[in-house]
C-alpha cells in the first residue's frame, strides 16, 4: 500500500534553499513525482537533474493486454482505474509516461501457456502487435515505434517515448523459425523463451521439466535470434535454460524483468552464478519491481493470503462469471480488507546493489513489469514514480554515470552489440530451416 508522500522538509533548512528546491520541482514538468517524505531536498533535486538528462529504458510493460482486450487509449487518465480482469490498478498512460521520464518502453507481447494450450498463441501475439502499432499511430506526437538502439537515442532528442516490442513466451512462434523471422520483421526485438509453463523446446522456472533445459531445437532458436539481432530473454526460464542459452549465444542476453535470487529466493529471480555469466556475456539483468520478487516477507504473506482467500475468490469468480468488471472490483475490495506487508521502493535498489556487487555496474537495468503485477512497492503508484529509484541510488552514493548506466545505457550497449553480432545477416536469406523433432 503506497505510503503518504509530501515534501517532508526539515524546518531548519534555509528558506532560500527550500525555494530553490520547490522551484526545481515546479519547473520540471517532465516529472510529476513529488519528493518522498523524509527525503533530503538537495539530494532529491540533484537526483531529478540526473533523471531528467538520462535515457531511461524499461524492459517490460504489460499494457498491450488492455490495449488489445479493452481498447484502452493511453490518452485516458488511468490513475485510480483498475484492470477489468483482476481489479489491479493501472500503472501506465501518456501523462504518466511524461512524468516518468522513460524514453524506451518495451511493450510485452504476452502469450501465456494457457493460450498456447488453447491453440492460438501466434494469433494472440499478432493481435497484440497490431494493438501496439495502433496506439503509437493514435499518438504520433508522443509515441514512436522503434526497433534499434539508435532510434531510442533519437527519441530522447525528439522528446518522444519509443515503443519497442518483446514477445513474452516462446509459445508464440509455434515451433517455427519462419514465424520467428516474421516476428522480427514486425518489430519484435526480444523474446522471453517461456512464460510459466514449459513447452516443446524450453523449460520454465517452475513446474514440469520437459527438456532438461533447452532442446536441440531450442538451441537453434537461440542461434537464429543471434542471426537476426533479436535479444534472448531469460526471464521466466529454468536455471538450466539460463546456462544453456549462455553456452550457445554469441550476443548479449537480457533478463527483461527478473531480480536477484540471493536477495529474494524466488524461482523467477537469477542466481549469482548466472549473474556472473551474464556479466561475462555482456548482458543485462533488468530488475523487476514486483514486491513478491523483491522481498521474502511480502512473498510469504501474499502466498498465505492467497491460500486463505481461495474459497472466497472462487465464490466471487462464480458469482461474477459474466461480469469481469464486477469481479475485478469485488476482488480488489476483498484484498483491501486483508492487507499484507508490501516492501517499499528501496528494495528495488537493494537488488541493484547486489547485482552491481556480483556482476558489476555495467550489467544491471530496470524491468518494471508495469501493468503486469498486482501492486508496486510502497511509495510507488505507477510509472510516474520512477524517479524514486534514481533518488535512492543517488542517496546511496551512486555516481551520475553509474545511475545513467542502470537507467538505460547498459541496455543500449547490449542492444547495440546484439545488432552488431547480427550485422547484415538478418537480411541475407540464410535463415535456418531446422524443424523441431517430436
Amino acid at each position: 500500500m503506497p505510503m503518504n508522500r509530501g515534501y517532508g522538509v526539515d524546518m531548519k533548512i534555509n528558506s532560500s534553499l527550500f525555494f530553490v528546491v520547490v522551484f526545481l520541482l515546479i519547473c520540471t514538468p517532465t516529472f510529476g513525482q513529488t519528493m518522498p517524505q523524509g527525503a533530503d531536498p538537495k539530494i532529491w533535486a540533484e537526483a531529478l537533474k540526473i533523471h531528467r538528462k538520462a535515457i531511461i529504458v524499461d524492459g517490460h510493460n504489460d499494457i498491450p493486454s488492455p490495449l488489445t482486450d479493452d481498447d484502452l487509449d493511453l490518452a485516458t487518465n488511468t490513475a485510480g482505474m483498475i484492470h477489468a480482469t483482476d481489479g489491479t490498478p493501472y500503472h501506465t498512460d501518456l501523462a504518466r509516461f511524461k512524468a516518468s521520464g522513460i524514453t524506451g518502453e518495451f511493450f510485452s507481447i504476452y502469450v501465456g501457456g494457457d493460450t498456447w494450450k488453447a491453440g492460438h498463441a501466434m494469433q494472440r501475439a499478432m493481435d497484440m502487435i497490431d494493438s501496439s502499432y495502433r496506439e503509437a499511430e493514435r499518438h504520433p506526437d508522443q509515441l514512436m515505434m522503434c526497433t534499434t538502439a539508435a532510434e531510442i537515442r533519437q527519441a530522447k532528442k525528439l522528446n518522444k517515448v519509443c515503443v519497442l516490442m518483446g514477445i513474452e513466451g516462446g509459445y508464440a512462434i509455434e515451433n517455427s523459425l519462419h514465424a520467428l523471422r516474421n516476428f522480427y520483421r514486425l518489430g519484435i526485438r526480444y523474446m522471453t523463451l517461456t512464460h510459466n509453463v514449459s513447452h516443446d523446446w524450453a523449460d520454465a522456472h517452475a513446474g514440469e521439466v520437459k527438456n532438461n533445459g533447452l532442446s536441440d531445437f531450442g538451441k537453434e532458436v537461440v542461434r537464429e535470434m543471434n542471426r537476426l539481432g533479436m535479444l534472448i530473454d531469460i526471464a521466466h526460464v529454468s536455471v538450466k535454460v539460463m546456462n544453456d542459452v549462455l553456452d550457445v549465444t554469441k550476443a548479449p542476453i537480457i533478463a527483461s524483468h527478473s531480480s536477484a535470487r540471493a536477495i529474494q529466493d524466488h524461482t523467477r529471480n537469477v542466481p549469482d552464478e548466472v549473474l556472473k555469466r551474464v556479466a561475462q556475456n555482456g548482458g543485462v539483468i533488468m530488475v523487476n519491481f514486483y514486491p513478491g520478487f523483491l522481498d521474502a516477507r511480502t512473498n510469504n504473506e501474499e502466498n498465505a493470503r492467497t491460500a486463505k482467500l481461495k474459497p472466497q475468490m472462487d465464490a466471487l469468480a462464480k458469482r461474477f462469471e459474466n461480469d469481469p468488471k464486477g469481479l475485478g472490483e469485488a476482488q480488489r475490495k476483498l484484498l483491501a480488507e486483508n492487507p499484507i506487508y508490501i516492501a517499499d521502493y528501496k528494495r528495488i535498489v537493494d537488488h541493484i546493489d547486489h547485482i552491481k556487487k556480483v556482476a558489476g555496474i555495467d550489467y544491471v537495468g530496470l524491468g518494471s513489469d508495469f501493468d503486469g503485477v498486482p501492486y508496486l512497492p510502497s511509495g510507488m503508484n505507477g510509472m510516474e514514480d520512477l524517479a524514486l529509484v534514481t533518488y535512492e541510488m543517488y542517496r546511496r552514493g551512486y555516481t551520475e554515470p553509474e545511475i545513467r548506466k542502470v537507467l538505460g545505457e547498459n541496455f543500449l550497449r547490449a542492444f547495440a552489440q546484439a545488432e552488431k553480432v547480427a550485422g547484415n545477416r538478418q537480411i541475407s536469406g540464410q535463415g535456418s530451416l531446422v524443424r523441431i523433432k517430436k
